[in-house]
């Protein structure tokens, strides 16, 4: 026999024991295959999904399109499981397909979306980055004037201050730090982008080139369109934004429709405004002045009976009580409608709004209107290609009155009218006497700027374009390639008129002049970017990439014309007026990048990320007008492991972080070399011109290397704590630095010294009630950072007014004299030398570096309360350590020296007046500088303070009510905003910081809303 037939013979045998051995086996222990679909509530077909059989180590995944295939017994309990979705148990049959829908995991809800740069999305849990989000549910009921003054205290590490604490615009400017401040002379500002292309939003100081007032345009911008606020902070998030992302990035989003039936949305909101008394600047009364001024003229050694302020024909000073506060404000009004509509099919969506605001100031004079329309179209052309378009437009008027220190300094013996009613333009007062003893008078003028704000014109207009078109193609699953090109445009007009019957328009004679400004401000940016966006699973792996190139140019265009001589106050256009003349200019800049971005996560436990990205910038010296920027994060979901078991943590996370950005907001010509042109510099009669900056060709941007490590863990679906701590690194600072006359000039601006921000940053999130008719919940947010000067140019201090830069030591650190107080034994001023003695000697010699501006920590705390259709939310914002110095301590505050001209802090009647006296103020003398008003620490308070910035009290409005009327959601608000500001060191009848704040005061309004929906 063949050994083939041997072969045959022995594998047929063993075919027929494996038969009989298993059909010995018992019924129930056959197996055969389930097949079938897992999906999630939306039908999309989930990837990786662990099916197992119950009580066994057998299963598998999901594959790309959600299939499974595992082999089970009839009537096996087969278990879904999937990271952010609840999980399943389902009895199979052993007949029918079983097809499995998850439901989301409610705990993991607040993780859904966050937007990130260049149309990214990721959940929260799945983060490698820094990054908060707002969406518009936390923005409805906060006011609507403008969109950076939104944040406070709701960001961790953000802070919004205003630019400056005098009085010098009523169109307040106001800072955005994010993480603190990394430059010397280059921008501190983040870098806004909406919809996907950046805004201009203000120069490197937030000013507008062209413009007398500098209003923001992000005032031009309707807040109801939004529908999320991203900021981004750490290094993965901002690399890939290169030079223009160390300051942070804020992500604008606004809101799109959705497939289905239309949605019409109406929202109408008005209310009033009162300046908050309590922190409105304490000055005397009319009594109290002419008390202290009569004291003040006595102690410098004259007699009452030449004492200037006497009644007579032209004034009575002695019953006249001025509360100029009065005169410059009133009850400002709100007033908001905005009206939306969106629907759509899948191939069709839109999304159309239009909005309008008047906004008028307590300030009178002041006011601000603005109309807005938005359109977001959402096109499926094909089944791979995708077509959006989005378009805003706004249209501004702002009527611009700025009283300056006029509303505090102001006599309160001088009257805004004389007795006929008109306006007030002299004041006579006593000026001696002459050799008989007769008194005699002096007329002199007073710069009543009541009439200004009556007869003159300040009035701003803007056209505000916003525009992006996106085309979008899907070449394979998961790979799609992105077109988008975008346009900023906001064209400004500014009239200015002063007229021939006031002090504005007249000589120093009182002969009417009129004087006519027209300004004109251009701002286009334009945005063109090519963009491959990757993203696949492959069972439990998934891999994402970003790679495109980004170009963009900024083109400003300003012109004035002025002029003078008016034949009446009718005609005020410069074409009709005696002297003309004018001027224009014109600055471009220009960027081109490239970028990459890769990221990689494993089953939702390990993830890595990097960025690359190459800039070009047209406003560096030619030889570093290119730059790289890199990142790589990773994070850990430890609470994904296998072996992590505790139930009452649902989220475990570390994160970690480290790469460079850049800073470029410099301007588009301090590397070139600058020559000003003019009569002044014309030479024998012909053009001349003089150097104005010397060139440095080497010039390049700041760099900023920051890590990032955080740690997030969540409790009992309850409570969810959020740690980072982070340190900034700023190098080849861009300073304008002293230079040799030998140039030609005295600054010129070079790449030298080196910052470092560190600090750490807390968002604590509980919800504390969580029933049926019931629901409370409270977020705190805690940052603190300190900044560091690490280098300078040859090491070399530099005084920047009461501030020093010195290195090793805060970049806000105050260089000047101590104040001791007053001496009880003369009541003269007291201040500290250098070496900490008492001296009566003030000297600038004796300035030394002292505390500084940043605060120890700062935050916020919202809290929501819901109780059926009931719900109450508050916004507190907080301010902890730090020092402020006031212009207004210095100005009113001058123990005599100018108080025949301005009026005078409450805290001067806490004054000197015989030996013994201790006392807040020195002895007044009038007229005479004993220095006290020199700047010191006499005139910086504490920073401490608590703002309880917005409560809404809203209620929903029933629904068998809704139905009757047509309408299918409705909510009433009523809405408090800037109700109170608290300071641990504020005194009753007496000036402190929180008087001091700013150059206006606190305005408090309340406003009643309606939110309709049909």
């Amino acid at each position: 026999m063949d050994k083939s037939s041997n072969f045959w013979k022995t594998h047929l045998l063993g075919c027929v024991v494996l038969f009989f051995t298993l059909s010995s086996l018992p019924a129930f222990a056959q197996t055969s295959e389930v097949r079938g679909t897992v999906k999630d509530a939306s039908g999309e077909s989930l990837i990786g999904v662990n099916v197992v059989r119950k009580g066994t180590s057998d299963g598998t995944v999901t594959d790309l399109d959600g299939n499974f295939v595992l082999k089970a017994p009839a009537n096996a309990t087969l278990v879904f499981s999937y990271i952010g979705f609840e999980k399943q148990e389902r009895v199979w049959d052993g007949k029918s397909r079983l097809d499995v829908t998850l439901k989301e995991d409610v705990a993991m809800l607040d993780d859904v979306v966050v937007i990130g740069a260049y149309g990214t999305v990721q959940k929260r849990t799945d983060m490698v980055g820094s990054a908060f989000q707002v969406n518009a549910e936390r923005l409805e009921t906060l006011p609507v004037g403008r969109v950076d003054n939104l944040l406070e205290g709701i960001v961790p590490g953000l802070q919004v201050l205003p630019n400056s604490d005098d009085a010098s615009s009523t169109k307040q400017r106001l800072n955005l730090r994010v993480r603190g401040e990394g430059s010397m002379s280059a921008s501190n500002e983040p870098l806004w982008i909406v919809d996907g292309t950046r805004i201009f939003s203000g120069d490197r100081t937030n000013m507008v080139a062209g413009m007398s007032t500098s209003i923001s345009p992000l005032s031009y911008m309707n807040a109801d369109d939004i529908e999320s606020i991203t900021i981004l902070k750490d290094a993965t998030e901002t690399s890939i934004y290169g030079a223009d992302g160390a300051n942070g990035v804020i992500l604008v989003t606004t809101k799109g429709g959705a497939a289905g039936k239309t949605k019409v949305g109406l929202s109408l909101r008005t209310g009033v405004a009162q300046i908050n008394q309590s922190a409105r600047f304490k000055v005397l009364n009319g009594s109290d002045y002419l008390m202290l001024a009569r004291e003040s003229y006595l102690n410098s050694g004259r007699d009452l009976s030449t004492f200037p302020f006497q009644d007579n024909d032209m004034n009575r000073y002695s019953t006249t009580d001025t509360d100029w506060s009065k005169v410059f404000y009133d009850t400002g009004t709100q007033t908001n409608a905005f009206l939306s509509l969106s629907g759509g099919r899948d191939d069709l969506k839109y999304y159309i709004s239009g909005g309008y605001y008047n906004g008028r100031s307590t300030v009178i004079g002041n006011n601000q209107e603005r109309y807005s329309l938005r359109g977001n179209l959402e096109m499926k052309m094909t089944p791979k290609l995708d077509f959006s378009l989005i378009y805003a437009a706004s249209y501004n008027i702002n009527n611009v009155f700025v009283p300056g220190n006029d509303y505090y300094e102001y006599l309160p013996i001088y009257s805004p009218r004389n007795e006929d009613g008109s306006f007030r333009l002299y004041n006579k007062t006593l000026a001696g006497l002459d050799a008989s003893g007769n008194p005699v008078w002096q007329t002199s003028r007073f710069l009543n700027s009541v009439p200004e704000r009556e007869e003159n014109d300040n009035k701003q207009k803007a056209a505000v374009t916003n525009v992006n078109a996106i085309l979008k193609y899907d070449i394979l699953k998961g790979l799609s390639s992105t077109t988008q090109f975008g346009i900023d445009y906001q064209g400004l007009n500014e009239d200015l008129y002063s007229a021939r019957t006031n002090w504005s328009g007249m000589s120093t004679t009182g002969e009417g002049i009129g004087y006519s400004y027209r300004n004109n401000a251009t701002f286009l940016t334009w945005t063109a970017i090519e963009r491959l966006n990757y993203s696949r699973s492959f069972g439990q792996h998934h891999v994402g990439g970003l790679l495109g190139f980004e170009a963009s140019s900024k083109d400003v265009r300003t012109m004035g014309a002025r002029g003078s001589g008016f034949i009446n106050d009718r005609i005020k256009e410069v074409s009709y007026a005696v002297d003309r003349n004018g001027s224009s200019g014109r600055s471009v800049s220009r960027s081109l990048s490239y970028f990459l971005q890769g990221n990689y996560d494993f089953n939702r436990r390990y993830y890595v990320t990097v960025n690359a990205r190459r800039d070009g910038n047209s406003g560096f010296g030619s030889d570093s007008q290119w730059g790289n920027f890199a990142s790589a994060g990773a994070s850990w979901n430890i609470h994904n492991e296998e072996f992590f078991d505790a139930d009452k943590i649902n989220v475990l996370k570390l994160k970690l972080s480290y790469g460079s950005n850049g800073n470029s907001r410099i301007g588009s010509q301090e590397a070139l070399g600058l020559y000003s042109y003019g009569e002044s510099h014309n030479y024998m009669g012909e053009l001349g011109g003089t150097m104005s900056g010397s060139p440095n060709k080497k010039l390049s941007w700041e760099t900023a290397y920051i890590t990032n490590l955080g740690l997030r863990i969540k409790m009992f679906d309850r409570a969810d704590l959020e740690i980072e701590a982070y340190n900034k690194r700023t190098v080849n600072l861009l300073s304008n630095l002293d230079v040799s006359r030998t140039t030609g000039d005295t600054r010129s601006y070079r790449n030298s010294g080196e910052i470092v921000n560190r600090g750490i940053e807390a968002t604590l999130n509980v919800e504390l009630l969580n029933s049926k008719d019931m629901n409370w919940w409270v977020e705190l947010n805690a940052a603190h950072n300190r900044n560091k000067l690490i280098e300078l140019y040859n090491g070399l201090e530099k005084v920047m007014g009461n501030y020093i830069w010195r290195e090793g030591h805060d970049l806000n650190t105050y260089y000047i004299i101590r104040w001791a107080g007053v001496d009880p034994r003369d009541g003269a001023p007291l201040w500290y030398d250098s070496e900490g003695n008492l001296t009566r000697t003030y000297n600038d010699q004796n300035r030394v570096p002292w505390k500084t501006s940043s605060p120890d920590l700062t935050g916020g705390i919202t809290s929501q309360f819901a109780y059926k259709d009931f719900s109450v939310r508050a916004l507190f914002s907080y301010v902890l350590g730090g020092y402020g110095f006031s212009t207004f301590g210095r100005n009113v505050m001058s123990d005599g020296l100018n108080i025949m001209s301005e009026n005078q802090s409450v805290n001067q009647l806490d004054r000197w007046q015989k030996p013994g006296d201790v006392a807040l103020s020195p002895k007044p003398i009038w007229g005479t500088s004993t220095r006290s008003v020199m700047s010191s620490t006499r005139h910086i308070y504490k920073t401490t303070h608590v703002k309880f910035k917005n409560i809404a009290l809203s209620y929903a409005l029933p629904e068998r009510f809704l139905k009757q009327v047509g309408v299918s959601g409705g909510k009433i608000h009523l809405i408090g905003d800037n109700l109170l500001v608290w300071t641990p060191y504020d005194k009753k009848e007496r000036n402190s910081y929180k008087q001091s704040m700013s150059g206006y005061p606190v305005e408090t309004s309340f406003s009643l809303g309606i939110d309709l929906s049909f």
